[in-house]
């Protein structure tokens, strides 16, 4: 039967290259890669022990961790127009290349059957050899990628895999990372096999039918048992391989974004009548359809897509997340009251899905690129069949901004062979593709979308990247193609800075003069019309790279309604008001400042009428335009609190204060977040009330006694050069966070020119 074995422990890493592998004779002959770090015996003594998921790139040793490039040309990209180099697009990083080794065992009695090694995720360029064999050359940085070892593996004794990344080349405009930033397994089976499994599901009256077709190498028969979250069985039946095998479930419930039910799928494969192997897929029975007049329906109900588009790095981790992390991020998006993730711009870790799954999260999967020669080809497979069993998955994206190709005819060509192999692969999933009305070689915007016809024609659900203006045209003269707003603007902005300052990158949400000034209201407007899907806002948090409107020293985006930590910034409330049935009212700027200064006041909120006063004096009552804010100019400032109180039908039911604070007095500390071995430390910097000082940068050391290790620590500043892993970081504006990760009893101890605090934490 198949074995799993998790194989991201004891790996030995190198940074740089070693021995150009271009200078070698072991390209003539097979078996005579040992002249190098590929090889069996060579001494990586001196080499560090890492853990996957790891990500070279964001740890950067040796110091500096960035570097300043020169610019290098014209950036044509709309609103980049700062950034004229990809090195400063990704983040200002270090780039290079890092080997991987790892000694691995398989026993005598292992031999006869199949020997997989599996990677979730290597970035990038990657070329894997076992025992002086070269096994693979793998290029993408967001496929996974599975090497059948069989012949190449020393039974019963010692074996050596080696894996060198290149991260030195980009596939984005942003940050990637480098090295084996995802999950590794080594996989056994018998000689007879289950390849993949495709699991369909659709409600029926109150069942539900499910069609499960397996791809087997070997074998006679199969069966499946689908069990229910409690263990009980829900259905069975067999058949040959050769058949697809058809259940009804009775009394079905079906997974949704509140209720995200799942069964589990146990696939057995028989030779002979003895069981050879078994894969369990779990899996949701609901329904989706994209509608051109009520939009996307979910279960047969209208559900409005509040979406946000994420790329995969987080505050003082980069790429290399641990699974407890996605479900973090996921969790955070929830309270916001977003349902759907956009995975921006490639196929996503299965650890994402999996929590998508479990929390009743939407999802929009998307290839890495508008391609159809073998390779990208070979990605878009990938992506299918790693999310076509997730019932989080709605809709398969073949591109994004392909402003190079999108209005040429063998676009349009492209854009029909990875439909079609969609389909093959997949045929319960629309696709879609973030249109840009944009020309890239002219730089300047599309008049008419049916410049786009050749793939927006060939689209199950239209997707458009901005231009709202267009939408409602688009939609006149394609009135039976169901669309969706695949990427939109939100309130770009820097977490509590309320002036701008150019020299630190500091974005305020205030700042009149950006492009971005206050526009993401008018852009969740525009996506609310019926025959509107939804949108995906950019972006659910900042990120490392892409740092417009900046560039040097900026290091990470501003575009996220959380920063790269996951802290709420001002415009978060926006969406929380117009997303969410609860109670919102949010006022902005804090109340710090000198006697006599004017300052702008605004309320995000809900309620229907709000009430603004400053230390008990009331400045008059405003009508709270729906889905918008409300904002009161040249507000004198007098030090004690500014309040904004909320009412419906007259009666107060909601209100937010603003208190002027005092020095800091302290570093406190407490768990955001817990699970399994992994712990997310909020540190806040706050005065002798317990306020949080909104504009204190206050130095903290952690120290963690234990049996613990600190992976990252971040602030949200985006121009802060800290090194990712260095437990020396100032707070920003109050706020900083730490992650680790433990083992048992664990005290971690918080340093700074106040009192210690402690949070302990048992495993």
């Amino acid at each position: 039967m198949r074995n799993i074995i998790p194989a991201d422990d004891g790996w030995k890493f190198h940074l740089g290259d070693i021995d150009s592998l271009r200078n070698r004779w072991a390209w003539g002959k097979s078996g005579s890669w040992n002249q190098g770090p590929e090889s069996f015996g060579y001494d990586d003594e001196s080499w560090r022990s890492v853990t996957l998921p790891h990500d070279f790139v964001i740890e950067s040793t040796p110091a500096p961790s960035f570097t300043k490039e020169l610019a290098d040309g014209d950036n044509a990209i709309p609103q980049m127009q700062t950034i004229n180099n990809i090195h400063t697009a990704a983040g200002s990083f270090r780039k290079d290349v890092g080997w991987y080794r790892k000694h691995f065992f398989i026993p005598a009695e292992d031999e006869g059957r199949k020997i997989f090694f599996r990677f979730d995720g290597i970035y990038r360029d990657s070329m894997i050899f076992v025992n002086n064999f070269f096994i693979k050359h793998h290029r993408s940085g967001y496929a996974g990628v599975c090497c059948d070892i069989t012949d190449f593996v020393n039974y019963g004794g010692d074996n050596v895999i080696s894996v060198r990344a290149d991260a030195r080349e980009a596939e984005g405009w942003f940050y990637e990372g480098g090295g084996i930033y995802r999950h590794a397994y080594i996989v056994k089976t018998e000689p007879s096999y289950i390849k993949s499994v495709f699991v369909k599901s659709y409600p029926q009256d109150e069942d539900a039918v499910v069609e499960i077709s397996a791809n087997v190498h070997g074998g006679e028969r199969l069966s499946v048992v689908i069990s229910s979250p409690d263990g009980s069985t829900a259905a069975f039946a067999e058949d040959s391989c050769e058949n697809a095998i058809r259940l009804r479930i009775a009394d079905a419930k079906l997974w949704d974004i509140d209720s995200p039910y799942l069964y589990t799928a146990k696939v057995s494969l028989y030779e002979n009548g003895e069981p050879m192997d078994e894969v369990c897929e779990s899996f949701g029975v609901r329904s989706i359809f994209f509608d051109s007049d009520k939009g996307f329906l979910l279960n047969g109900r209208p559900v409005k897509i509040k979406g946000v588009c994420c790329h995969q790095n987080h505050g003082g981790l980069g790429t290399a997340l641990p699974d407890e992390i996605y479900e973090y991020r996921i969790k955070k998006l929830k309270e916001m009251g977003a349902n759907a993730y956009r995975c921006s711009h490639y196929p996503p870790s299965p650890a994402l899905l999996y929590a998508c799954d479990r929390l009743g999260m939407l999802v929009m999967d998307e290839t890495r690129l508008l391609s159809s020669n073998e390779e990208d080809m070979g990605v878009l497979c990938y992506m299918v069949e790693n999310a076509r069993n997730h019932p989080s998955v709605i809709m398969y994206s073949i591109g994004n901004e392909e402003a190079q190709s999108q209005a040429l005819p063998q676009g349009g060509r492209i854009a029909a062979s990875m439909i079609g192999k969609i389909k093959e692969l997949d045929d319960t999933r629309p696709v879609t593709m973030g249109l840009l009305m944009w020309d890239l070689a002219n730089k300047k915007p599309i008049e008419s979308t049916d410049v786009l016809s050749a793939i927006s024609e060939k689209l199950d659900v239209a997707g458009f990247n901005y231009h709202e203006n267009r939408w409602e045209n688009f939609h006149r003269t394609y009135p039976s193609q169901p669309m969706i707003c695949t990427e939109q603007t939100t309130f770009k902005s820097t977490r509590g800075c309320y002036s701008t300052d150019s020299d630190k990158c500091h974005l305020a949400i205030n700042d009149e003069t950006c492009d971005s000034y206050m526009k993401g209201a008018s852009c969740w407007r525009a996506a609310k019309a019926d025959w509107m899907s939804g949108l995906f806002l950019w972006t659910g948090f900042d990120y490392y790279g892409e740092p417009t409107p900046f560039a040097w020293p900026a290091i990470m985006s501003q575009f996220g309604a959380m920063d790269i930590c996951g802290y709420p910034k001002d415009f978060y409330y926006y969406y929380l008001a117009c997303w969410t049935d609860r109670d919102v009212i949010h006022l902005f700027p804090h109340w710090n400042g000198s006697c006599g200064e004017k300052k702008d006041v605004y309320v995000f909120s809900n309620a229907e009428e709000v009430e603004l006063f400053v230390n008990g004096t009331s400045l008059g009552r405003k009508k709270m335009p729906t889905d918008d804010y409300l904002l009161w100019r040249d507000v004198e400032f007098q030090p004690g609190e500014i309040r904004a109180c909320g009412y419906r039908d007259g009666v107060l039911c909601m209100e937010d204060v603003v208190k002027t604070t005092k020095p800091v007095s302290s570093i406190r500390m407490a768990a955001d977040f817990v699970k399994n071995n992994i712990a997310v430390l909020r540190i806040k910097a706050v005065d002798e009330d317990g306020n949080i000082v909104p504009d204190a940068n206050t130095d903290v050391e952690i120290s963690i006694n234990g049996a613990a290790r600190l992976l990252g620590t971040s602030n949200g500043n985006p121009s802060d050069h800290t090194h990712a892993h260095n437990p020396k970081r100032s707070t920003f504006n109050g706020l900083m966070q730490a992650i680790i990760e433990f083992s048992g009893d664990v005290e971690v101890l918080s340093k700074s020119s106040f009192p210690d605090c402690r949070l302990s934490i048992k495993g």
